[in-house]
């Protein structure tokens, strides 16, 4: 569950693991004869807005494409509902989409139930989220925080080493505010979008079962 929760996480913000056996952003920039300092902040606190709103929509969407099982469901649904925006009239929108699958065998039924199912997708995905984000605050910020408390004792006993540990508190503070920036950031973007995709689904049931006969 935990190398889960790292992987879902690990989609919205740098985790830091294997960080000693990569190559850098600004070293690869170097490499490619590209300015570091003008490559583009792809960080989500760099990309509070449009960027990280994508990332999370294509996230999203790569979670019910791989959750989609063969013949069509409330996936292909959602898809054709999206693909029909067009169509002014939201009733004949569902309609159409409906006729057109239930050609290939989807049932009212099958619908519901299976909009049910990306419901649960939604839930057990958010739960292992908020999980791994438990953790990432607890090593990447209260770690850090804890590390800047025994150092300050430090520089108290060697006041020769003030100096140098007066430097390394600096560099701690600005990881720890970077580190919380980019998980509040993730934080606030997953529910959002969750949010958004939950709304949608019981928006579409409640349509279903007003229109769909």
């Amino acid at each position: 569950m935990a190398r889960l929760g790292k992987k879902i996480l690990s989609a919205f913000i740098e985790t830091g693991e294997d960080s000693d056996n990569r190559t850098t952003p600004d070293a690869r920039a170097a490499q490619n004869g590209q300015d570091p300092a003008a490559r583009e902040d792809l960080s989500p606190a760099g990309n509070a807005g449009g960027g990280t709103g994508s990332k999370f929509r294509e996230y999203f969407d790569r979670l019910f494409s791989d959750a989609n099982i063969p013949g069509p469901d409330y996936y292909e649904f959602s898809k054709m509902i999206e693909a029909m925006r067009a169509i002014p009239d939201e009733q004949a929108r569902y309609y159409a989409a409906f006729a057109g699958l239930q050609a290939q065998g989807l049932d009212r039924q099958k619908l519901l139930s299976t909009a049910a199912d990306y419901l649960r997708i939604l839930e057990t995905d958010a739960a292992n989220f908020r999980q791994t984000v438990d953790t990432a605050l607890q090593e990447k910020v209260q770690g850090k925080k804890t590390e800047m408390e025994e150092k300050t004792r430090r520089i108290q006993a060697l006041t020769q080493e003030i100096g140098n540990l007066q430097q390394e508190i600096a560099a701690l503070q600005s990881v720890v505010k970077e580190n919380e920036e980019k998980i509040e950031a993730s934080s606030g973007g997953y529910a959002r979008e969750s949010a958004g995709r939950k709304d949608q689904i019981l928006a579409d049931i409640e349509n279903i079962n007003h229109f769909i006969h």
